[in-house]
C-alpha cells in the first residue's frame, strides 16, 4: 500500500504537476489545472468559516454544475467541515416532489447548511422549518473569498469523516454512507495500484458519470487527483442525448480509463450508426471499466464488434464488483483480458443455489461474468444465510472487510449494526466464486421465488428484452403471490410497435419457458 493521503493533500499533491480538469458543456470546454481547483476550493473554505462554520459539521451539496460542486466538495474539505453529496433534481421542472424527497436526507443528516445555486436556494430555504439543524442556505458564487492557508485551520486526519454520500430520496429511508478519509485513500490506492488499473499521470480519464455517484466522484475525478492524471468531466444529460459525446471525448483527448454501467455501453451500441464511426478513434482506450448494476456479457460483446473498426480492443473492457459502502470498487477483474463468462445451469441455480457449468447447449442457462479477484489487503467472501463459509460454485451473499469499509451509514446505527458485524460488510449481493474470481448474480431482496426456485429478475428482463417487438432497456420483472393462487412472474415492458400484442406476448412467453422452465 502506498502512501495514504486525505482529500485535502491528495488535491495539494495534484496542484504541484500541471494536469488538471476539462469540464465539456455543449460544444464548448473549460480547463482547470489542480492548482486552480486548489486555489478556488481554497476560496469556498474561507468563504464557509466565515459563515460560521467549524471542523465537524456537515454541510450538503446540491450543485448540478461540475466544477462548482468539486470546488465545493474539497473546500468543505480543506476548512474541516464535512461535505455530503445529495443528488440535484433530475429537471427544473415542478420541483415540489424533488424537495419533499430531500426533507427527509436533511433531517437525517442534520445537515447544518446547503450549498447550492440561485434556482434551488429558494426551494431550500422553505425547508427550514422542516430541517431544524439547516441553519443556511448558502449559494455557491456568494462563497468566494481570499483563499484559507493551511495554517488557519487544523487540517483533517486520515480518521477523521471524509464526506457522507446519500442514497436518492427515491425511497422511504435515504441512506447515508459515511467515509472516513483513511477509507477513501485505501481504496483508491488500491484501485489504481498494479493490482488494479495501474493508473498514473500518462493516464487519461474521461467521465460522464454523475458526481454524486460513487464511480463518478471517487473512481473516476478522485481517483484521477490522486494519480495526477488530467480528467474529461462531461454531464450525464449530455451523453443520455447522444451517447457519441462520450466516444467522441474518449477520441479526441486520447482517453485510456472510462467506466460505465452496462446501459451505457448497450445505449452507444443501439443508438450510434455506422457513420458515426467515422473519424473516431478509440484505439487510446486501455480500461473501458463497467460495473454499478449486473453485467450483461451480449452488450458488452456487442460493445467490442461495433467499435472494433474503430480500434476498440475487447481486451479493455473490465467488469467490476463495487459499492458506496466500501467506498467504490471491490474486486477488478485482470486488465488486458476479454471478460470471463460463463454459462451456467439455470436449473442447478434455480432449485440449489449451485452455479454448475451447462454440460451441453440444450438445456436452459444464464451467463454470468467474472469481476475478478479483491484487491490486496481486502477480504471477501461468499456466506449462507446461516452466515456459514461457501466453498466454491455456491451462491450466496457477498461480504467484504479491509480498510475500504466504511465507517457506518450516518446516524442509523441500527442499519450499521445489522450490515456490519464484526468488521464484515454484508453487501445484500449474491454471488458465487469460481477458480478465485466472483461471479455477481443479483440482490438478495430482489430475487423472485416461484414453487421454490429461485430467479434472478435481471435475467428474466435480459430474456425478454432479447425478443424482437421489445424496446431494450424497458423491461421489469417480478414475482406475485396471492392466497389461493400459485405464485407468478409478472414481466411489464415497453414493446416498440413492430410486433402485434399477442405475437409478442406469445413469443416472450416461449422465451421465458424455454430457457427457464417457467
Amino acid at each position: 500500500m502506498g502512501e495514504l493521503r486525505t482529500l485535502p493533500q491528495m488535491l495539494a499533491h495534484a496542484a504541484e504537476t500541471d494536469a488538471g480538469l476539462t469540464f465539456l458543456a455543449g460544444a464548448g470546454e473549460t480547463r482547470r489545472t489542480y492548482a486552480e481547483l486548489q486555489h478556488r476550493s481554497s476560496c469556498i473554505a474561507r468563504g464557509l468559516r466565515e459563515a460560521g462554520f467549524v471542523r465537524g459539521d456537515l454541510v450538503a451539496l446540491v450543485l448540478p454544475d461540475a466544477e462548482q460542486f468539486l470546488t465545493a466538495f474539497f473546500g468543505a474539505s480543506i476548512a474541516g467541515v464535512v461535505p455530503a453529496s445529495v443528488y440535484p433534481p433530475a429537471t427544473t421542472g415542478d420541483l415540489t416532489e424533488y424537495f419533499d424527497l430531500t426533507a427527509p436526507i436533511l433531517r437525517l443528516a442534520r445537515a447544518r447548511a446547503v450549498v447550492t445555486n440561485a434556482s434551488l436556494a429558494p426551494g431550500f430555504s422553505r425547508l427550514r422549518d422542516q430541517c431544524p439543524d439547516l441553519q443556511a442556505v448558502l449559494l455557491h458564487a456568494e462563497l468566494d473569498a481570499l483563499p484559507l492557508t493551511g495554517g488557519e485551520v487544523e487540517q483533517p486526519s486520515l480518521d477523521d469523516l471524509a464526506f457522507v454520500q446519500f442514497t436518492s430520496g427515491s425511497t422511504a429511508t435515504p441512506k447515508g454512507i459515511a467515509l472516513r478519509h483513511r477509507n477513501v485513500a485505501a481504496n483508491i490506492d488500491a484501485f489504481s495500484g498494479p493490482h488494479g488499473l495501474d493508473a498514473g499521470p500518462a493516464d487519461v480519464a474521461v467521465s460522464w458519470l454523475p458526481l454524486y455517484h460513487d464511480m463518478g466522484l471517487v473512481g473516476m475525478t478522485i481517483g484521477a487527483v490522486h494519480t495526477c492524471s488530467p480528467v474529461v468531466l462531461m454531464t450525464p444529460q449530455a451523453f443520455v442525448k447522444r451517447p457519441s459525446d462520450w466516444l467522441r471525448a474518449i477520441s479526441r483527448y486520447r482517453g485510456t480509463i472510462s467506466f460505465a454501467p452496462t446501459f451505457g455501453y448497450d445505449l452507444c451500441v443501439r443508438r450510434l450508426k455506422e457513420r458515426d464511426l467515422d473519424g473516431l478513434d478509440l484505439s487510446s482506450w486501455r480500461v473501458a471499466g463497467c460495473g454499478a448494476e449486473p453485467i450483461h456479457a451480449p452488450t458488452l460483446a456487442a460493445f467490442a464488434r461495433k467499435f472494433a473498426p474503430a480500434g476498440f480492443r475487447s481486451t479493455s473492457l473490465l467488469p467490476s464488483y463495487g459499492l458506496a459502502e466500501h467506498v467504490v470498487a471491490a474486486t477488478f477483474a485482470p486488465t488486458g483480458r476479454p471478460p470471463r463468462v460463463e454459462r451456467i445451469a439455470a436449473d442447478a441455480v434455480a432449485i440449489g443455489g449451485v452455479a454448475a457449468r451447462a454440460s451441453n447447449e440444450n438445456i436452459p442457462t444464464v451467463e454470468v461474468v467474472s469481476c475478478g479477484r479483491p484487491f490486496p489487503g481486502h477480504l471477501l467472501r461468499i456466506v449462507g444465510a446461516d452466515g456459514r463459509l461457501l466453498p466454491e460454485r455456491l451462491v450466496g451473499e457477498i461480504v467484504l472487510a479491509g480498510p475500504s469499509v466504511m465507517l457506518g451509514y450516518h446516524r442509523q446505527d441500527d442499519l450499521t449494526v445489522q450490515t456490519i458485524r464484526d468488521g464484515w460488510l454484508y453487501t445484500g449481493d449474491l454471488g458465487y466464486l469460481a477458480g478465485g474470481e466472483l461471479f455477481v448474480c443479483g440482490r438478495a431482496k430482489d430475487i423472485i421465488i416461484v414453487n421454490g426456485r429461485k430467479y434472478h429478475p435481471q435475467d428474466l428482463e435480459w430474456a425478454a428484452g432479447g425478443v424482437a417487438g421489445v424496446r431494450r432497456g424497458r423491461v421489469v420483472a417480478f414475482g406475485v403471490s396471492e392466497a389461493g393462487r400459485g405464485d407468478r412472474v409478472v414481466i411489464v415492458l415497453e414493446p416498440n410497435g413492430t410486433v402485434p400484442a399477442d405475437v409478442l406476448t406469445d413469443s416472450i412467453r416461449r422465451r421465458i419457458s424455454d430457457r427457464f422452465g417457467l
